[in-house]
């Protein structure tokens, strides 16, 4: 044998051993990223449950309490408003791809119930946990928004929106990574609990099982909160008064302003001297309360202008029929509001926008 086979078989030799000893490294290395791959998407998926659904909280109707939430069924899909709900029906399979909102696994969500969305290789992700919190939102803190004076008055009476926090967290079990890596070297454990002796099939009892802390079995993502201020004082009925109107969203607001000032009391005694005044020489003064015009109670006249209207005008019938405008439709020689009419420059929806979609 030469002297140069010899050397090639040593280096040979030599470049297997340093392999069979980088594997000690490289495999749980590896094994490792896969289980951190999984763990951050279960953590994006987390977060996305507490971010998205507080922003469904902005499309409500305020004018009314938030629509409380369904039940049925033993999962996790109840909640204390209708938008909680739904959001826990979306993420009852903890993301948000693929739902199946009407099918039933025997009186419950399928989404719920069934384990076939856990399908991971390494980690399982889980909201049954007594330490874990599928989506949950509070009810609104109204004062949280309190501005004070007249408009305490005015959101009391007319608004039901404030201050809501969402929050959402998970549990993560080990199916993958072994609890020790070469005992025979080291006791040190590497990871958490393996429970895939345990089986997938019994997932959701695994979760409800998961322990947490630095002697625990499972892993516990971090809460993730989200909190928004809403309170639109948005109006859902069409604002189209006359003065002859005295009620609906827009007169109620209206007449919570004007009679909650501090000189509507003092302007309206004075009207009551006023009256009786002019009234204290009659035999009868009935007829003239029948029809008079009383500063106590407010006129409003709103009348939407709409592309088939010429003129964003009412018609008032007071000793005959006389129209007038509801708006600063005329402003002298500017007309400014009738010159966006003109010019092409106004739109049809909402504060003149040309596109719905950007309203």
């Amino acid at each position: 044998m030469s002297p140069f086979t010899s050397s090639r078989r040593a280096r040979r030799g030599a470049a297997s051993v340093e392999m069979a000893l980088s594997m000690i490294a490289l495999i749980p290395i590896f094994m490792y990223a896969l289980f951190l791959d999984d763990l951050l998407r279960y953590s994006l998926d987390n977060q996305e449950a507490a971010v998205t659904t507080i922003w469904d909280f902005t499309t409500q109707d305020y004018t009314k309490g938030l629509k409380p939430g369904g039940g049925g069924g033993t999962g996790p899909q109840g909640g204390n408003s209708n938008v909680q709900h739904n959001a826990r029906l979306t993420y009852c399979d903890h993301e948000s791809g693929i739902d199946r909102p009407d099918v039933m696994s025997g009186s419950n969500y399928a989404d719920c119930e069934d384990t076939d969305h856990h399908t991971a290789l390494v980690a399982h992700v889980c909201w049954m946990n007594d330490d874990a919190q599928q989506v949950t939102c509070t009810a609104p803190e109204t004062g949280a928004a309190k501005l004070g004076s007249l408009a305490d008055d005015y959101q009391d009476e007319f608004t039901n929106g404030g201050y809501i926090v969402c929050e959402a967290r998970a549990v993560v079990e080990n199916y993958l990574l072994p609890e020790q890596f070469l005992p025979e070297f080291s006791k040190e454990k590497l990871s958490k609990e393996n429970w895939k002796k345990e089986g997938v099939a019994k997932v959701h009892d695994n979760a409800q099982a998961g322990v947490g802390g630095e002697n625990g079995n499972a892993y516990f993502l971090k809460k993730q909160t989200m909190s928004i201020l809403t309170d639109t004082w948005a109006l859902t009925q069409d604002a189209d008064i006359s003065p002859s109107d005295s009620s609906g969203e827009m007169y109620d607001r209206m007449k919570n302003t004007y009679t909650n000032v501090t000189a509507y009391n003092l302007m309206r005694s004075q009207m009551m001297d006023f009256r009786q005044k002019i009234t204290e020489d009659l035999l009868d003064g009935t007829m003239l309360y029948m029809f008079e015009d009383s500063p106590s109670d407010p006129y409003i006249s709103i009348h939407p202008h709409l592309a088939n209207m010429q003129t964003p005008a009412n018609t008032v019938d007071q000793e005959g029929s006389t129209r007038y405008f509801n708006q600063e439709w005329r402003d002298w020689d500017q007309d400014k509001n009738q010159n966006t009419y003109k010019h092409g420059q106004r739109g049809d929806w909402y504060m003149g926008c040309k596109d719905a979609e950007s309203c």
